[in-house]
């Protein structure tokens, strides 16, 4: 059973985000005019898998708005860049789109770093920023390799990869298998046999490798944004690794840190009591 707040049965509708159409689910218990928050998932997630264990969680109060990124889940899946600047113009539509002034992020991995950049480029209409193991902190020799193969051999990366690597994957992202759900690894079984995904999973490594190498310069605008943070990590996270936690406490000396010692890449599956326990009072206003 899950404890506390409202169950995670959102209202799914389709929004125009610069010709691009995004996937939003909403979960209002609040009504239309409580403080809303904005929930960006990782890299090949989505929404109802990202977040259906925390929401729940959170305080019903809020009104709780997940995209699917562009290239994930139920969204468009458009050829092209999935660099900094196509999410940028993307996310900035869809704020405007939901008729959001002024609301909270949460993001986690991919998400992590887009909600950064997301606040960092709008610091005035961010409440609040709370990363989940975010992406862009922290270099890894793993991401700049598979950056520089999507690079160099993009058919290659691009080819659908077989089940068994694929639950390989799902299980070095967590602690213990068991806490994985059996839906929700059929379906990121399924949904590899899109090409499209697969296509932007590729382009967001191609596109990752500039951040990569601009280091500190990318921390220094990202802590263009002074308003409250909340970082929690996974301590044995395999895929972005917990040492990135110090990178953002550089970068936002002011921001609250939870290291979650029973979770690697997705804490938000494996401990979702304890990382709603820190959002809940983080997210209120």
């Amino acid at each position: 059973m899950l404890r506390g707040g409202v169950p995670f049965r959102p209202h799914r509708r389709s929004i125009d985000a610069g010709g691009i159409r995004l996937a939003a689910y909403e979960v209002n218990a609040g009504g239309r005019e409580a403080p809303a928050v904005l929930l960006l998932h990782g890299l090949g997630h989505w929404s109802e898998g990202a977040w259906g264990r925390l929401v729940p969680r959170l305080d019903p109060a809020l009104r709780y708005v997940a995209l699917d990124l562009p290239g994930f889940g139920a969204s468009d899946k458009p050829a092209g860049r999935y660099d900094r600047r196509f999410f940028a113009a993307a996310l900035d539509a869809a704020v405007e789109a939901l008729g959001l002034d002024a609301f909270s992020l949460v993001g986690h991995s991919l998400g992590g770093f887009l909600a950064a950049d997301l606040a960092a480029r709008t610091p005035r209409r961010v409440r609040r920023l709370a990363l989940i193991a975010p992406g862009g902190f922290a270099r890894s020799a793993r991401f700049a390799a598979f950056g520089l193969a999507a690079r160099l051999a993009p058919r290659t990366f691009g080819r659908r990869p077989s089940r068994r690597l694929v639950e390989r994957v799902l299980a070095r992202s967590v602690v213990d298998p068991r806490s994985l759900d059996a839906g929700d690894v059929e379906r990121a079984v399924a949904q590899t046999a899109d090409p499209a995904m697969r296509r932007a999973f590729g382009a967001v490594y191609a596109a990752g490798l500039p951040a990569f190498v601009a280091g500190r310069g990318l921390r220094a605008e990202l802590a263009r944004y002074d308003g409250p943070v909340l970082c929690a990590w996974g301590a044995r996270d395999r895929f972005i690794p917990a040492r990135g936690l110090r990178a953002v406490a550089a970068t936002y000396p002011h921001a609250r840190t939870l290291m979650l010692a029973r979770s690697a890449h997705l804490p938000m599956i494996e401990q979702p009591d304890e990382l709603a326990a820190a959002l809940r009072p983080f997210l209120a206003v």
